[in-house]
């Protein structure tokens, strides 16, 4: 479709859209005239020879209506499907209109029929299709009017010019409000998307850390409840990682908060390379500090995760000048081991994993250290490549 005021690109991001109101419009259209055509089927007249075929108009609609119906239900909507209903939606139409005058040939007949059938194709078709479809109506008209004894038979009352009139007033009232109706409907699906898109950065950014692009301290306190949920629950373990970078203040004040911000990101690239590898959730929750979370029932496995974490930080290889332990940024990991069926809260998780950290920083830093739940003693990892603990 192709309405004026709006490019092309805002018609196709609407298209979905656009679709399944028109499928909307087909469905409405085809039970109103499923249910004319079973009203009019009760209409008195002189031959019943007919009544067979309202009936089957009628079912055509009413199985038109229940598939479109069903297809705006189940979201299955396609160029293909559309065009095929309204082929049968337009043919059964037309069988409407025609037994409606056969039944009623009366000048307001003909001009309920004439303003029906283009109210019809509102928001169905565009403008450019509704132009010519009302000059060929006009034309048509026009013809039957004259020749209608010679050609057909049938006699259509005789309104001569002024029935023209009405149809081309009819055609410029429908090309009013579709023009009109079909802004509204395109520039409210633009604004409801643009809003969408709004709500939704807005909602990545309440719980994302700006400058890493990883979770933030919000989005890990939405977080952890789930995963102790989990750990008392269903009795699967949750290991918990706090990371902090060693002398980091001491990196700031040498070489500048901006070179600072740049080895938080550099380091916040490295958490969600090992979040994609090990389907692990990450957060920034301060300065320099983050946290890992994941279930694993297995030591070992819980154990290379973070060694595999400390090794991603020391290949960066930022120099760092004022670190005592190394020449290169490193950083210090705590790591909580919360055994299956624990009763720890989220703030105890978070707490020991703290405390973890906590004894790591005050064994000598760049290392880890390990708390179990099982018996609250820490107890230092053993620095090695995480290879050597693959399964």
């Amino acid at each position: 479709m192709r309405y004026y005021n709006f490019t092309k690109r805002d018609i196709t991001d609407c298209h979905d859209e656009l679709i399944l109101h028109n499928f909307g419009s087909l469905s409405i259209g085809s039970l109103v005239n499923a249910l004319l055509i079973l009203v009019f089927s009760f209409y008195p007249r002189e031959y019943d020879d007919n009544r067979l075929f309202y009936y089957i108009i009628c079912a055509v609609e009413a199985a038109l209506f229940l598939s479109s119906t069903y297809s705006l239900k189940k979201k299955e909507l396609s160029d293909s499907v559309f065009k095929a209903s309204y082929i049968i939606f337009i043919c059964s139409l037309l069988f409407f209109c025609i037994f409606v005058y056969a039944i009623d040939r009366s000048p307001f007949a003909v001009r309920f029929l004439l303003v029906f059938l283009n109210f019809q194709i509102i928001f169905v078709v565009n403008i450019i299709a509704i132009i010519i479809g009302n000059i060929l109506v006009i034309i048509t008209f026009f013809i039957v009017n004259e020749y209608a004894a010679l050609v057909t038979g049938i006699n259509i009352p005789d309104n001569g010019i002024f029935d023209v009139y009405n149809i081309a007033l009819s055609a410029a009232i429908c090309i009013t409000l579709n023009w009109y109706s079909s802004h509204v409907i395109v520039r409210g699906i633009i604004t409801s998307n643009s809003l969408k898109e709004e709500r939704n950065r807005f909602l990545i950014d309440s719980i994302h850390d700006q400058l890493t692009g990883l979770n933030n301290r919000r989005s890990f306190e939405q977080s952890v409840d789930f995963y102790t949920s989990v750990c008392r629950h269903v009795h699967q373990t949750v290991c918990a990682v706090m990371m902090d970078v060693d002398f980091f203040k001491n990196y700031n004040d040498f070489y500048g908060h901006q070179k600072g911000d740049i080895v938080l990101q550099a380091i916040g690239k490295a958490l969600k390379e090992l979040a994609e590898e090990d389907r692990v959730y990450v957060a920034r929750v301060g300065g320099e500090e983050f946290i890992v979370l994941w279930t694993e029932n297995r030591m070992l496995e819980a154990e290379r995760i973070v060694l595999k974490l400390r090794q991603k930080i020391i290949d960066l290889q930022i120099p760092h000048e004022r670190s005592p332990v190394a020449p290169y940024v490193t950083a210090s990991f705590g790591l909580y081991f919360m055994r299956g069926g624990s009763m720890d809260s989220s703030d105890e998780l978070y707490n020991y994993a703290d405390i973890a950290l906590y004894k790591a920083k005050e064994a000598g830093r760049n290392r880890i250290m390990l708390l179990d739940s099982a018996d609250r003693n820490c107890r230092p990892v053993q620095l090695r490549s995480p290879n050597e603990l693959k399964r």
